[in-house]
């Protein structure tokens, strides 16, 4: 305030003095009213979408079927990335009082891991345009469909006579680990699960794989395993060239049905990387859990 005052004292002598007073006030004040303004300026208008069910539409029977676990919805407005949204949780939308174009892509937890939601792209992204009243809330079914490039190297739902996995021979596999239908109780859907377990004292490893070897691309990023699984002991799953396997995830027990996405980028790549691999699965019998079980269900090979 001194120097405030140091400063403008001066000028407020006379009469010429007192208009310069007067003229510095005005602006100085006008100065004050216009940053208020700003910093009180409304808020841009905005409408909400309030994701109804979320689902996914395979094309025939060739996609397999329409399990999934999308957590999160990211959200484009007018090409812009405007934020990533729970699934259970209403989006707002910046009209700005025009017709806004929104684009919608699934988000999934990689590798089942919680922090860790990406884009998912092997579903089409869901666009629309639309203009909405201000302060209105509409709500919306979200459908995803498999985007038309995927490639489905390997798909088992366990619908059929027969199954594609089988018991591998290779570094602890036995006439003990066994691989059968699942009992009614534990069918995730359809009429057809397959469990795996271990039932001989000696033997203390089982180990299961894709009856064929897959190609895999090698270099690209986007190579997934999509799998639904129940669990009573931790199992591992990777991809093998019939001698070596390459572990990509072990994954937790789980005594619901889960579904999870695995990231098979970096093991397609590790050495050996022939042309052609297997999915294999394995669980250690343990002294808590002397007679482990696995059970699975729709099994996608999948890459873009």
């Amino acid at each position: 305030m001194d120097y405030f005052y140091n400063f403008i004292a001066p000028l407020s002598s006379g009469l010429f003095g007192r208009m310069k007073y007067f003229l510095l006030s005005a602006l100085l004040c006008n100065i004050f009213l216009s940053n208020s303004c700003k910093k009180y300026e409304a808020a841009p208008a905005a409408f909400f979408i309030s994701p109804g069910a979320v689902s996914v539409a395979p094309t025939g029977t060739a996609q397999g079927t329409a399990s999934n676990k999308i957590t999160d919805l990211f959200l484009y407005v007018d090409g812009k990335f405007q934020g990533a949204y729970q699934t259970i949780h209403t989006m707002p939308i910046v009209t700005r009082d025009k017709e806004v174009r929104i684009d919608i892509f699934a988000g999934i937890k990689n590798n089942g891991i919680k922090g860790t939601t990406i884009s998912w792209i092997f579903y089409d992204k869901i666009e629309f345009d639309t203009l909405v009243e201000t302060a209105k809330t509409i709500t919306r079914p979200i459908t995803f469909k498999y985007n038309p490039n995927v490639t489905f190297a390997w798909l088992e739902n366990f619908e059929g006579n027969g199954y594609s996995i089988v018991k591998s021979g290779v570094n602890g596999g036995d006439d003990s680990a066994h691989i059968k239908y699942a009992a009614t109780s534990d069918i995730f859907e359809g009429s057809k699960s397959i469990e795996l377990n271990l039932s001989s004292p000696l033997a203390s490893a089982g180990i299961f794989e894709s009856s064929i070897a897959y190609f895999l691309p090698k270099g690209n990023s986007n190579v997934y395993l999509e799998l639904n699984y129940k669990c009573d002991v931790e199992f591992e799953v990777g991809l093998t060239d019939g001698t070596t396997r390459k572990s990509a995830l072990t994954i937790n027990p789980s005594f619901g049905w889960n579904k999870i996405y695995i990231s098979l980028a970096d093991v397609v790549n590790r050495t050996p990387a022939p042309d052609q691999q297997k999915v294999y699965f394995k669980f250690i019998k343990t002294n808590d859990n002397p007679n482990p079980h696995v059970w699975l269900d729709n099994i996608k090979l999948i890459y873009i």
